[in-house]
């Protein structure tokens, strides 16, 4: 199981990225907000959720998004929306 570290104790635990492994794979994804400047810089038009997968031993693919809620953007990423 992954860990993630807050780097802000005062950020809302709303808003922390999940991550997801396949254990026969290694594969992995990670569904994350991006605040308005967060999504700017990786070239998306608005804030919102977004989910970005990797293979390992790979760099992630681009973000997919934005989405209303995490559960919506992690259902999209499994192919399950």
């Amino acid at each position: 199981m992954a860990v993630a570290a807050n780097s802000d104790p005062k950020r809302r635990v709303t808003y922390e990225p999940l991550y997801d492994i396949d254990p026969r794979t290694g594969a992995n994804i990670e569904v994350f907000y991006a605040d308005p400047a967060l999504a700017e810089s990786i070239g998306k038009a608005g804030p919102g959720w977004f989910w970005r997968a990797c293979q390992r031993g790979d760099l992630p693919n681009g973000p997919t998004g934005p989405f209303g809620t995490s559960y919506t953007a992690y259902r999209d990423a499994l192919g399950t929306a």
